[in-house]
């Protein structure tokens, strides 16, 4: 987006307002929140803001679709960093770390308690997190274990995807259920590498299908 209002361009204003939004929506429920709020501490009118975000789902939306997209970008960048390592435990290790620190990141905890708390109103964000999150994650995990299966031991797609998903749940579940219950500071970076070391252990023992 471009053009100039009051000596900012739209993409400046709409990062002040997504930071603002986030931030407010930390400190209160959704439901409690207000565009006044919002307008204020982004430094603009409520004019200015509504002119970009019609009402406070599309500010919703907006703060939403924005972490998605950073945490998909950092996780991307990770599975690029796997390329250089031969041995798929090193690798899921890698993986494992990164989905911890994911399930950790207080912007994304934000982001999944307005989900949690809006989605039976908006179903469609529900379906937006998981497709743009979890799925989009097991599938760039599921083309990492599909370069490791053993030669002349084909597996089918639903099986690789079954497997991803159970790498996923594995290192992510009880990190984002401490973190969802004000546990996060629990979780040192020893005990992060400890945790994913022993789920890839366990999954490699559970999958010997996967060199």
């Amino acid at each position: 987006m471009t053009g100039n209002i009051q000596g900012n361009t739209n993409e400046e204003k709409i990062k002040r307002i997504l930071d603002a939004s986030l931030e407010i929506f930390a400190e209160f429920s959704f439901e409690d929140s207000t565009t006044g709020e919002i307008a204020s501490r982004s430094r603009m009118s409520k004019r200015d803001l509504y002119a970009l975000f019609p009402n406070k789902q599309a500010l919703l939306m907006g703060v939403v679709m924005r972490e998605m997209q950073i945490q998909e970008r950092e996780f991307r960048e990770t599975i690029a960093r796997t390329a250089i390592l031969r041995n798929l435990r090193s690798k899921l290790d890698l993986i494992g770390n990164a989905l911890v620190e994911d399930m950790l990141s207080p912007s994304m905890g934000v982001v999944r308690r307005l989900v949690i708390s809006e989605s039976l109103k908006q179903p469609f964000l529900g379906n937006l997190f998981f497709e743009g999150g979890v799925a989009q994650r097991c599938k760039h995990l599921g083309d990492v274990l599909a370069a490791h299966q053993r030669k002349n031991t084909p597996i089918k797609p639903a099986d690789l995807q079954s497997a991803a998903e159970h790498y996923f749940s594995m290192v992510a579940f009880f990190p984002s259920v401490m973190a969802e219950i004000g546990m996060r500071g629990k979780w040192t970076e020893g005990t992060i590498k400890k945790h994913v070391s022993l789920a890839t252990e366990h999954f490699l023992k559970a999958h010997p299908i996967f060199d």
